[in-house]
């Protein structure tokens, strides 16, 4: 990595504020809904003082050769601008071109023609810092980036080559949308002279249909130039090479008989077979052509001698649509609309095979039985979610944007549209007593048929000879129609003789002899070794500091872009949550842009990036260029567990998502949001495992539904509501509602009156619960982010899952930072199997994150020690720092004004950032600040910060600590941090939120594992 030059850096600032200027013109901003306290002192939604912001660049590409949309060098930013925008190509981040600059390990569509990555640091909008990856050293006076004055650069010089951009459409959306499921040939994308048509294309690689690798073992060993002579006359074709493939193309003005040549070729291919036992399948496209090739079969088995009474014995003879349904056992159609171009791409047979190959795999359906009803279900569900979290399927475009569209899999069992995706499944899933697959198959008007439809009987008859009754060619030509003699080969992976078919095409009466040449298979492009993405297990060394260099250098490996992630690192922290877009990390980029139907659970030490990815992820969600966009932008629900939280991330959100798509909320004002508390304050408290318990659901249904039914519930307002609700409960009758333990019956007789828990966090969940049956409106959106999900109880769960439309979900958290004594579930497979996320719990599997980037290491070490001896501990890329302070005082008094003066040190260390005092009574550390010269700060991090003579210091509890980051942290007291079980969560959690300095003030004893050293 280099540095760039002064002049350079100068540059890049110039051209990212023409670019912010002009994305101002463009957008039409409307800021994401932040929670109900927030608002109370946001205006509009946005902190007093700071205007709405757009997101600024955040990279740049160079390339060795001009291309045709993105010119020699374009720019990675939040949004998209075209040429009619600004005077330089801007990728949007979420585009699939933008894989270039954040995913540089992978293949992709530019991998050969990068040669060099300019990752933009920017603090707040403005560029501050760039640097250079090559990947291809060139001559300094050959560099993508020379710039040759300080100004916006040109417009690189265009092509006179169609684009099939729109005025909304970036180039990226133009390069990864060449090619269309409907069948049109792909472009060549480069500014060069054309290519051959692409070959055979693979999952993810959605080009049109070309040559596939045909299996030669099919081949005839038949010279092609000893081919036999073409037979006199058209029907003559019915008997003609029995052996061989044949493709017969019918003109407008052909005198042949189609049906004619299927059944007399029917017929005469079933003496062929009998020997080996093999039946013969007739297709048409036509239901009206049935009858009449049955009644010409039954005459060419008549002259030689076959009974009609044998025919069903040894032959089929069926209408496409009727064959799929037979072939899936499909019910009667619930939905009899036709599917789309999108509904019956080739691709979809990619897709379903990946699906059934990881169900095979990681289900173990080879060694075991299971019903084909339930393997088609799960199955089903897999291509529907893009996969399983540990493994996505490999998809394109046009692949992504129709999984986007897949209802769950009890709405789609019965529609037409999906009759060919389940036929397909059915095919790859059928077992070894399924009956045997035809020798040959006579496809009748080929032409009619869906590329899926062709690939089902392709699946179905692995090993069948084929004839293809088609339509290749058009009135004003003699020679079939190149393209679609490809795409039919591509269907039914006809095997070709040296690269080439014949295509007999009929004439009036003649026939005619065409060999199509296909195009030459592509070399599958070398995949460059898949790097270290995560930290490697920590093994004790003598040598602390060889250890940490050593493991600092594996940190790096996969990494890119590492010089501008440390010049960040070393950056001050600041009140919320800066652009990071620039350093997303490749295993970040991964998870952050998988499939919207993906459902993720990740899991991650303190700093390992877990809120930057959720953050990411929302926005991402949400963006332009995403395919599950499809029609409206979704709606995305984005949780945090405090107001500091949702603060914290605002700025970044609104940098993301200017549509306001994105709904910001904290877990406990949402949830008083829900129970109509208004500006009531939330009075802290938590309870027991029974106050936030699932059974509580039941009893609130029973509850309501009994309460409507009584002559005061009309006439009342949502809280009276609420109140008789809850009043129903403690009643305890048991009369109608279904039985509950002891326990839990114990809990319903030490409920307090309403007015009693009204405001309190600990029966929050319940009458939010009851809240959300009284509501007649129920938001719902089609993706839930969870951040912090480890402290979300059982209840909880079940309110968040009640607003999720399509059951999609982002979760993130770390269980080792689990604070709350009321919570159930002890690891995220509990947590996957209560949501249903997945449609088989052997199917899920987190992801784990471990790369660390707030904390140094000497930090991390002394917080480690607080976790299970067999837990996994992140490594740090800050390897060095000052080893946390630990100071012990003789009284309280003493203890908190030195944590005073602690702080105070943390400030003048490091000028411009950040620094906050965690204790669990925050009320005496007020005390001694305002005694001290200090006074409230009004900023939009909230209550809790403090001023004096330009610096800023932040007062947190443990609670309100988790989700942001400072500096300096001083921890009092860790003694009184809550412990539940074997984990010191809510102590582990403040501990990590220093990012370059650590102090402990305490005058009780240390816990037992901070006391070792």
């Amino acid at each position: 990595m280099a540095r760039i030059s002064d002049e350079e850096l100068a540059y890049e600032i110039a051209t990212n504020r023409s670019y912010l200027r002009a994305l101002e013109r463009r957008l039409n901003r409307k800021n994401p809904e932040i929670s109900v306290t927030a608002n109370e002192r946001y205006v509009d939604n946005v902190p007093r003082g700071e205007r709405t912001s757009v997101g600024p660049l955040c990279g740049r590409v160079g390339l060795a050769g001009p291309d045709r949309d993105l010119g020699v060098a374009f720019y990675i930013g939040t949004r998209y601008l075209n040429s009619a925008d600004w005077d330089y190509p801007v990728i949007n981040w979420a585009a699939r071109a933008a894989k270039a600059f954040f995913d540089p390990h992978t293949t992709h569509e530019l991998d050969t023609d990068v040669v060099v990555r300019r990752t933009l640091t920017v603090r707040g909008v403005e560029v501050v810092h760039a640097s250079d990856d090559w990947a291809v050293a060139v001559p300094a006076d050959q560099s993508p980036f020379k710039a040759e004055q300080l100004q916006v650069p040109p417009a690189p010089p265009r092509r006179q080559v169609g684009r099939s951009t729109g005025p909304t459409s970036s180039p990226a959306r133009a390069v990864a949308s060449a090619d269309h499921p409907a069948g049109q040939m792909s472009r060549t994308r480069r500014a060069m002279p054309p290519a051959p048509v692409p070959g055979p294309s693979k999952p993810g690689n959605e080009h049109p249909p070309a040559a596939p690798a045909a299996p030669r073992a099919l081949v005839t060993k038949r010279r092609i130039t000893d081919r036999l002579p073409l037979p006199g006359k058209p029907a003559d074709l019915a008997t003609w090479q029995p052996h061989m493939p044949l493709i017969v193309a019918f003109s407008e003005d052909s005198l042949a008989d189609p049906e004619g040549i299927a059944a007399v070729r029917a017929v005469d291919l079933v003496r062929h077979l009998a020997r080996k036992r093999r039946r013969v399948l007739v297709v048409s496209a036509w239901n009206n052509q049935i009858p009449k090739i049955v009644n010409r079969i039954h005459t060419a088995a008549a002259l030689v001698g076959l009974p009609t009474a044998d025919i069903p014995k040894i032959m089929t003879i069926v209408q496409e649509t009727e064959w799929l349904v037979g072939l899936a056992d499909y019910p009667r159609f619930t939905d009899t609309r036709q599917p789309s171009a999108l509904d019956v791409g080739l691709y979809v047979k990619g897709i379903a095979e990946q699906a059934v190959h990881i169900c095979h795999r990681r289900l173990g359906w080879e060694q075991r039985h299971v019903p084909l009803p339930k393997k088609l279900e799960v199955a089903y569900e897999v291509i529907r979610m893009g996969g399983v979290p540990a493994e996505p399927l490999k998809l394109g475009r046009y692949s992504t944007e129709w999984i986007a569209t897949l209802p769950p899999y009890r709405t789609a069992w019965g529609q037409r549209r999906y009759l060919a995706l389940f036929a397909q499944l059915v095919a790859l899933l059928k077992t070894s007593d399924s009956p045997k697959p035809y020798g040959h198959v006579i496809v009748h008007g080929e032409h009619e048929f869906s590329s899926l439809s062709c690939a089902v009987l392709r699946t179905n008859n692995p090993a069948a000879q084929w004839t293809v009754l088609t339509d290749l060619t058009g009135p004003e030509t003699q020679a079939p129609d190149r393209r679609r003699t490809i795409e039919m080969v591509e269907r039914f992976n006809i095997p070709d003789i040296h690269g080439r078919v014949e295509v007999i095409a009929v004439r009036g009466a003649r026939l005619i002899r065409h060999t199509v040449t296909l195009p030459t298979p592509k070399a599958a492009p070398a995949t460059p070794p898949r790097l270290l993405d995560q930290a490697p297990d920590r093994q004790p060394e003598p040598n602390g500091h060889v250890q940490r260099s050593t493991a600092a250098a594996a940190l790096e490996n996969g990494m890119r872009a590492v010089d501008a992630v440390r010049y960040a690192l070393r950056a001050p922290r600041t009140e919320v949550m800066t652009s990071v877009l620039a350093t997303l990390q490749p295993d970040q980029y991964r998870l952050v842009t998988q499939p919207p139907t993906m459902p993720l659970v990740i899991q991650g030490h303190p700093g390992t990036g877990k809120t930057i990815i959720a953050v990411h992820r929302a926005g991402y969600l949400v963006n332009e260029e995403t395919a599950a966009r499809k029609g409206r932008i979704p709606r995305v629900l984005l949780l945090g567990p405090t107001e500091q939280y949702v603060r914290h991330v605002s700025r970044t959100v609104r940098e993301l998502d200017p549509t306001g798509a994105i709904t910001v909320k904290s877990l406990p004002e949402w949830l008083a949001e829900l129970a109509g508390l208004g500006t009531t304050a939330v009075q802290p408290g938590e309870g027991t495992p029974q106050d936030v318990g699932g059974f509580i659901v039941a009893l609130a249904k029973h509850a309501v539904a009994e309460c409507r039914n009584r002559q005061e519930w009309q006439a009342s307002r949502p809280t009276d509501k609420i109140k008789l609700a809850y009043e129903a409960i403690r009643s305890n009758d048991p009369h109608g509602r279904s039985p509950v333990s002891q326990t839990e019956q114990r809990w319903i007789e030490t409920l307090p009156p309403f007015p009693k828990v009204w405001g309190k966090r600990r029966h929050l969940p319940l009458l939010a619960q009851l809240g959300l049956l009284i509501s007649d409106k129920r938001p719902r959106y089609d993706h839930i982010v969870v951040d912090e999900a480890q402290d979300v109880s059982e209840l909880e769960w079940e309110i968040i899952h009640a607003h999720n439309a399509d059951g999609r979900w982002t979760i993130v958290g770390d269980l080792n930072q689990r604070r709350r004594l009321d919570i159930g579930h002890l690891d995220w497979h509990e947590l996957a199997g209560r949501l249903h996320i997945l449609p088989d719990a052997r199917l899920f599997e987190p992801e784990v994150v471990e790369r660390g980037y707030r904390s140094t290491q000497p930090i991390l070490d002394f917080a480690n020690r607080l976790l299970p001896s067999n837990e996994n501990q992140p490594w740090s890329l800050q390897t060095e720092g000052p080893d946390p302070s630990i100071i012990r005082t003789s009284t309280p008094g003493k203890r908190d004004l030195r944590a005073v003066v602690e702080a105070s040190r943390l400030l003048d260390s490091y000028p411009g950032g950040t620094a906050a005092i965690i204790t669990t009574d925050p009320d005496a550390i007020d005390k001694l600040l305002l005694s001290n010269g200090w006074r409230r700060a009004d900023t939009a991090a909230g209550a809790g910060d403090w001023a004096m003579e330009g610096r800023r210091l932040a007062v947190r509890t443990p609670d309100s600590a988790r989700g942001v980051e400072f500096d300096g942290v001083v921890v009092v007291e860790p003694r009184y941090f809550v412990r539940q079980e074997e984990f010191a969560g809510t102590l582990y959690t403040s501990l990590t939120r220093a990012n370059r300095e650590l102090v402990v003030v305490h005058s009780k004893p240390l816990p037992a594992p901070l006391a070792r050293c």
